[in-house]
């Protein structure tokens, strides 16, 4: 699900822009806290911290300019991410072989569960927030995990780490990345312990650790700038509506049905089958201690996407580093049935699943290798776009062109950034430089002092400056 998408040539629209910052920081324009696109497209980025951007760009630098940096950084973090929820799925089941052995089950769950699986094949910032995130509550349940007293040497030192793991989600994405910072109340409130006390005084350690953070980033003059042109550019017209309005509010609860729709119905259908075939577990207490892990992690889950509904503007993918936490609790519903049915088939039925679980690996990687370089969704834009490229440099591996472009075709952002990310081309509004190309639409097809190339790049038309 991931693989097939990730060796084919397209990328997500933000995820090209994000690699483009990184390539162009590697480069050398741009500067760490005042990123750079294009000139005439955000020349100075300020839509989200910087963090991502400053790790992608060290692939850049050790890699060249190649789209396999950006393709293998995302599929790097989700093989980091799998880790950390499989060593969190380890430490709340250590003493449940069992749900041990349903891990498997919980990270389909997670590739079923709304764009997860899209967001790891194209860069997205949740890729890397998922990891800070899941990092902190993994702290979080070591820290807790054995009997310790109020003021702990130990645990101070495991929770300030889980603390600076918030500082790093906020620097990749800002205000969503603080939703950790409940997780020890959650953890007292489902499994009580530690103390309170204790508890108390761990999220005052994140808050002061924060608190430090911020501090250090205001003191400096290039990070407090860039914070600063990201909350006036980004974060406080998106909580105005200002930047559009979908699906926030109270479509955050509907949306957090949808996008959990495969794991619910998956537990629903269990639990019938098990009462229906009499596959429900016997031990009373296990099954007590499994729900208590199972609201634990979906307390998380909400702690992570409830607060979007802050923002009148939400899309599926916002949702990705809470269904890490979803796809694991609800799989703690289902998986004791499955588990328990499974360990009932007779030979030959089990015999016809693992056939058919080769079958379908083969399948799978049938699949992947036939995708492997073809275009993809994006397949237009980059035919476009390599035809531009192809008859303005004609073979100049050093050709960095610059376009004009009418207003429509300027605010086309999916051919800026194939522009730019591909072919270092900035494309600027013709109203603003008369280059000697011009990417035009209908409505300026026949723009004064220009040619039609006849080069075909529907549905636009290249123009060049008369001679």
């Amino acid at each position: 699900m991931i693989l097939a998408r990730i060796v084919q040539l397209s990328i997500n629209l933000d995820g090209g822009v994000y690699a483009t910052l990184a390539r162009n920081l590697a480069q050398g324009q741009g500067t760490a806290w005042a990123l750079h696109f294009s000139d005439s497209f955000f020349n100075v980025f300020a839509e989200h911290p910087p963090l991502m951007m400053w790790l992608e760009a060290i692939g850049f630098t050790i890699f060249g300019d190649s789209i396999a940096v950006e393709k293998g950084f995302s599929l790097l973090t989700f093989f980091v991410c799998a880790t950390l929820l499989f060593r969190i799925w380890m430490r709340l089941n250590k003493e449940d072989t069992l749900m041990q052995r349903a891990f498997p089950i919980a990270l389909l769950l997670l590739l079923f569960s709304g764009r997860v699986s899209y967001g790891y094949a194209n860069g997205l910032l949740e890729n890397l927030l998922s990891i800070f995130s899941l990092s902190t509550v993994l702290l979080i349940i070591i820290a807790y995990d054995r009997p310790s007293p109020i003021f702990s040497p130990l645990r101070t030192v495991v929770v300030s780490a889980a603390g600076l793991f918030i500082c790093f989600s906020m620097l990749t994405k800002g205000p969503v990345g603080l939703f950790p910072l409940v997780t020890p109340a959650i953890y007292w409130l489902i499994f009580r312990r530690p103390k309170l006390m204790a508890v108390i005084i761990d999220i005052f350690i994140f808050l002061v650790i924060i608190s430090l953070f911020l501090a250090l980033l205001y003191s400096l003059t290039e990070s407090r700038e860039g914070l600063e042109r990201y909350l006036s550019a980004q974060l406080l017209p998106s909580l105005r509506g200002d930047r559009g309005s979908f699906g926030g509010g109270y479509n955050v609860l509907r949306k957090i049905i949808g996008v959990n729709g495969f794991s619910i119905i998956l537990v629903v259908l269990t639990a019938y089958l098990g009462r229906r075939f009499g596959l429900v577990n016997q031990d009373i207490e296990a099954e007590r201690i499994r729900k208590k892990r199972a609201i634990f992690l979906l307390f998380i889950g909400l702690s992570a996407s409830l607060p979007l509904g802050l923002s009148p503007r939400v899309t599926n993918f916002y949702f990705n580093p809470s269904l890490l936490f979803y796809s694991a609790g609800f799989c703690l519903l289902a998986a004791p049935g499955i588990m328990t049915g499974l360990a009932e088939l007779r030979e030959r039925t089990t015999r016809i699943l693992w056939f058919g679980s080769v079958l379908a690996l083969m399948v799978s990687l049938t699949v992947v290798i036939t995708n492997f370089g073809r275009p993809g969704e994006d397949e237009e834009t980059i035919r476009l776009t390599t035809s531009i490229n192809k008859f303005l440099c004609r073979g100049d591996t050093d050709c960095k062109p610059v376009i004009s472009a009418c207003d429509a075709v300027w605010r086309d952002a999916v051919i800026q950034t194939y522009m730019q990310r591909w072919f270092n081309t900035s494309i600027v509004k013709i109203d603003d430089h008369k280059a000697e190309f011009l990417i035009a639409d209908e409505s300026c097809r026949h723009t004064s002092g220009y040619v039609d190339t006849a080069l075909d790049i529907s549905p636009y038309f290249l123009l060049q400056r008369r001679q």
